[in-house]
């Protein structure tokens, strides 16, 4: 059954949210304003997640998108939106979601927009798989769907990444190496991630397979060099479906490691390793929170860096502080990060290869405080009982970085029951055209 609605606004997943005979509508490729007519796909008690089947009156801010396989692939959900108006829509998520998970009304600082909206991933895994005839297929997943859709160009990724992804294609084809079936657990090739430095255009690529050897790994290496500039190829080997880039790893062609720079902290990523994808965005956060660290006297003060990766906040504020330690479940993050405190010549901070919430609960047993606390956990926060922890361990101020504002909002309402104010938040378009929201928020202890 067809029924025609308004949308009032975008909510967080990237959805079109209306109300119609006192039900919830949840619709993909919508936006607020527009008369549409829609069809129900999957209807739940509370919502029913719909599609457009037909547009009777466009929003003035429905913009034709630029990439032809916009409707059907995941990678993107708002490349229809016009940008400016994407930055009001994540705004207004932000202070709703801190509004109704958080109970916080705090006003939130101006959203800050990405200098770029296109081609600002400085990496991108895509996924090898097999269409209905048997034909290779190198692209990212369909939305709400695990299968895996061609890609011939991505516009959020920097166009040389499209050349390396349909080389790859061509020469795995002509290789006939074998594509890994997640289904049976079977096959070779699984992803292509590409990895960029911004500031030396040093280019990374990966091959992840699901087994120890890559077949024919030299003819691969010979024919890529022969088509295509880049400056390393890796091959990891990852049993795992559920983590793109785990596992170990080996050089076969190139330094192995790409090099960052931000003001004069230079940093080394090894092919495993997380990093922020968007160079700009990342350059911002770190600024805002440098400007806010400079108006206190941190000079003999600590600072605690959890889920550190590479030691990006570490070495960066490292000259405000007295000591710093960081803290990183992955043993190839913090062995870069140890080497990056030597490339620095950096003598005032640990490196710990440690679960960060289990760090938390030793600190409390040892009365072990910090100043500063800098985190800046995965998508699922920091979690209920390591908010309440947080109090124990914290004498000054926390810094909470954060990619998913529901998971925040729900922290920031138990730090606030447990001795923290809130002094500022900001949000940054870290993933322009998608419904992702990046936001830093600054926290004081409550005297």
């Amino acid at each position: 059954m067809s029924i025609q609605l308004i949308p009032e606004k975008i909510v967080y997943g990237g959805y079109a949210l209306a109300k119609y005979d006192n039900e919830v509508y949840l619709i993909e490729n919508a936006l607020p304003g527009e008369l549409i007519e829609i069809e129900v796909y999957n209807k739940k008690k509370s919502v029913n997640f719909s599609k457009v089947t037909k547009i009777i009156e466009p929003s003035k801010d429905r913009v034709k998108s630029v990439c032809p396989h916009f409707n059907k692939c995941g990678g993107c959900d708002l490349l229809n939106y016009r940008y400016e108006k994407q930055i009001e829509q994540k705004e207004n998520i932000l202070k709703e979601q801190l509004r109704r998970i958080g109970h916080l009304n705090i006003e939130t600082e101006k959203f800050e927009k990405s200098f770029n909206n296109l081609n600002y991933r400085n990496k991108m895994e895509f996924t090898f798989s097999k269409d209905e005839n048997n034909n290779i297929v190198l692209g990212l997943n369909e939305k709400k769907s695990h299968k895996i859709i061609n890609i011939e160009k991505c516009y959020i990724a920097p166009d040389y990444f499209n050349t390396i992804r349909n080389t790859v294609k061509e020469v795995v084809k002509e290789l006939d190496i074998p594509i890994y079936d997640p289904k049976k657990r079977k096959g070779v090739l699984k992803h292509l991630v590409i990895k960029k430095s911004s500031k030396t255009n040093k280019l990374m690529i990966i091959i992840v397979t699901h087994t120890e050897t890559l077949p024919k790994s030299k003819e691969l290496k010979h024919l890529l060099l022969q088509k295509l500039n880049f400056d390393s190829l890796i091959h990891v080997m990852n049993s795992s479906d559920k983590v793109t880039l785990r596992g170990p790893y080996k050089t076969l062609f190139g330094e192995g490691i790409l090099k960052e720079n931000f003001d004069e902290f230079e940093y080394q990523i090894p092919p495993t390793s997380f990093f922020q994808i968007n160079y700009d965005i990342t350059e911002k956060i770190l600024q805002y929170i440098l400007e806010y660290i400079k108006t206190k006297n941190t000079s003999k003060d600590t600072l605690l860096d959890l889920y550190c990766g590479v030691g990006l906040f570490s070495l960066f504020y490292s000259p405000l502080f007295k000591h710093v330690t960081g803290v990183e479940y992955s043993k190839n993050s913090i062995k870069a990060a140890k080497s990056n405190l030597n490339i620095n010549s950096i003598k005032n901070i640990n490196f710990i290869a440690e679960d960060s919430l289990q760090y938390i609960n030793q600190s409390i047993e040892k009365q072990k405080t910090f100043d500063y606390i800098i985190i800046d956990p995965p998508r699922s926060g920091l979690g209920v009982k390591a908010s309440e922890k947080m109090s124990k361990i914290t004498k000054k101020t926390l810094i909470y970085i954060s990619c998913d504002p529901s998971t925040l909002s729900r922290d920031l309402n138990i730090l606030s029951q447990n001795g923290f104010k809130v002094d500022s938040i900001k949000g940054f378009d870290m993933f322009p055209n998608t419904h992702h929201i990046e936001t830093c928020v600054l926290l004081s202890r409550k005297n």
